[in-house]
């Protein structure tokens, strides 16, 4: 009989301490899960008012001139920038409200990581600025290379901008990793190999390639003062008006019809000039 008594002695100071921990354990709980809901209350506020004045600027705007909506469009549908940032500040204010919870409940570990990586996050969103503003720029300059090519009328002007853009790119991405905290130098030492080699045979089979385009047009500049249109001239046994003159080329009109020659036989052949255009228009009215 006293054993038994003994045993239920045991189980009720068991179940009493047992129950004691629970309730000094509960308020502490209680106390984290009303940190948990006014944090997650007040993250929700914070992401809707940053999205807005995202919006409220135009940030999406800058974002599809950046060219990032197509990557955000792979992530989700119809994904926008001023979302996504706005999802980041409510990550950012919940892991604050989240870090003192788990303070309250003594989960030391846990706090620490979490601090650490707020620590972090400064260094991080400057790393993202600058990859963000390098892209921008680097779509402004492929379209600035890209309008002068075709402008001056180089062949392949897209190609042309696409590999200055991708160029760009690549040395932001690395300059936005090192920002972050990456060691790059593999990276760098090897890109850098890489990409000399394929400008200098991009260079080699270009200028190879272009090597008469670019004749005719230094030949057109140097003439540019000499020859214009209506003036009527003898070059290469052909006797005819110059119609038109562009970068490359010279559009002779002569009695068999219109023949293009290439600016660079202004400069090497003998042309001889037979008449000025504006000298016979003059000429006509009186």
């Amino acid at each position: 009989m006293e054993t038994f008594d003994h045993i239920l002695n045991a189980l009720s100071e068991s179940f009493s301490r047992f129950g004691q921990a629970i309730a000094d354990f509960l308020p502490v709980v209680v106390s984290a899960l009303v940190v948990l809901l006014v944090g997650w209350i007040i993250a929700k506020i914070v992401a809707r008012i940053v999205s807005r004045a995202l919006r409220t600027v135009k940030f999406d705007t800058l974002i599809e001139k950046a060219g990032f909506d197509q990557m955000l469009n792979r992530i989700k549908p119809d994904l926008k920038g001023s979302t996504v940032v706005g999802r980041i500040f409510y990550w950012v204010v919940f892991l604050v409200f989240f870090m003192a919870a788990a303070n309250i409940l003594g989960w030391s570990a846990l706090t620490n990581g979490i601090q650490a990586f707020m620590a972090y996050l400064p260094t991080l969103g400057i790393a993202l600025l600058i990859f963000f503003i390098g892209v921008y720029t680097a779509n402004l300059v492929r379209s600035a290379v890209q309008t002068a090519a075709d402008s001056i009328g180089i062949s392949g002007a897209k190609t042309i901008a696409d590999i200055v853009y991708y160029l760009l790119f690549i040395f932001i991405a690395i300059t936005a990793l090192n920002q972050a905290g990456v060691n790059t130098d593999i990276i760098t030492s090897n890109l850098t190999l890489i990409i000399g080699a394929i400008l200098l045979a991009f260079a080699l089979s270009y200028g190879i390639a272009s090597r008469q385009i670019v004749s005719n047009m230094l030949s057109s500049f140097y003439s540019k003062g000499k020859f214009k249109e209506g003036q009527r001239i003898e070059i290469g046994g052909l006797s005819g008006t110059i119609e038109s003159i562009d970068s490359v080329s010279v559009t002779l009109l002569t009695e068999s019809g219109r023949h293009v020659l290439p600016s660079r036989k202004l400069i090497e052949e003998d042309v001889l000039i037979l008449s000025d255009g504006e000298a016979e228009a003059s000429d006509a009215n009186n």
